[in-house]
């Protein structure tokens, strides 16, 4: 496997020219790293014409593996270099674990063998999707106002504005080369109350036209209807953009689980997320 710098910066270009076999449009977090939309590290079985990656998303915290099935020569040195070069990269970078998602159902038996005598955990998660308007009332409570976060907003958030403005800025340039890169590919809301940034919610990969989500409300503000109303706007923005809000929740997470059905975005996949201590 070949360590991949994945990210295309303006008036560069990328490493590979071949992704078909290593993307899929169900997971944009992961694929928007494999074409070099989004930030994240990137490992490939060949570089002219990979088959199979490895993916780490920095804001979903996992691994992905993308590609198509392996021969039996392949499934041992990919094997030996999971042990070794990714669990180094795990104990490297303080993960505490290794926690992973198969992309391809033809490369899922192939993951899951390989890891058969540890103890592994898993639990479902659920993928939704909206690229239609919202047409819904909302109020907010008196105080609290959505923000879009273009420039002009971002300079009040560097100047200190903000009390709490790594609440914000972490999150984008966790998923983006810098705020440009933001600007050009992606888009968030917040919602403000005095000098603090109380809810946002980010677009953290991209993919073609699909946007991944990450919202969050600080937790003295939840039960308010604040993320609810940014989803709303959220998703509108992302229509006048011709883009597509894709909406990732474990089964654990009701609450996220249920806002997504409140805003009337439709399921369309579910996958496994697995998880195991390495030695």
């Amino acid at each position: 496997m070949i360590k991949v710098n994945g990210l295309i910066k303006q008036g560069s270009f990328h490493q590979l020219s071949n992704f078909e076999n290593i993307t899929n449009e169900n997971c944009p977090s992961f694929s928007g790293i494999v074409t070099g939309e989004c930030k994240g590290d990137l490992w490939v079985d060949d570089i002219d014409n990979p088959r199979i990656s490895i993916v780490y998303s920095y804001p979903v915290g996992s691994f992905g593996f993308l590609g198509c099935g392996i021969y039996d020569y392949e499934y041992l040195e990919l094997k030996k270099f999971i042990e070794k070069e990714i669990f180094d990269y795990i104990k490297d970078n303080k993960l505490g674990y290794f926690e992973f998602s198969v992309e391809n159902e033809h490369l899922k038996p192939y993951i899951l063998k390989m890891f058969a005598d540890m103890e592994i955990q898993s639990e479902r998660e659920y993928s939704y999707r909206k690229s239609e308007h919202i047409n819904s009332c909302y109020s907010l409570p008196e105080g609290f106002e959505i923000q879009k976060v273009n420039n002009d907003f971002l300079i009040k958030v560097f100047k200190g504005d903000y009390e709490n403005k790594a609440f914000l800025i972490d999150r984008i340039l966790e998923c983006w080369e810098n705020v440009d890169d933001f600007n050009n590919r992606s888009l968030a809301l917040c919602i403000t109350c005095k000098k603090r940034i109380v809810a946002v919610i980010v677009g953290t990969a991209r993919y073609k036209n699909i946007l991944a989500i990450d919202i969050e409300v600080e937790e003295d503000f939840r039960h308010k209807g604040l993320g609810y109303c940014l989803t709303i706007e959220f998703v509108n923005e992302c229509v006048k953009r011709g883009l597509t809000a894709q909406w990732d929740c474990m089964e654990s997470n009701l609450a996220s689980r249920k806002l997504a059905e409140k805003a009337d975005f439709s399921a369309f996949k579910e996958n496994d997320v697995y998880w195991f201590n390495i030695p």
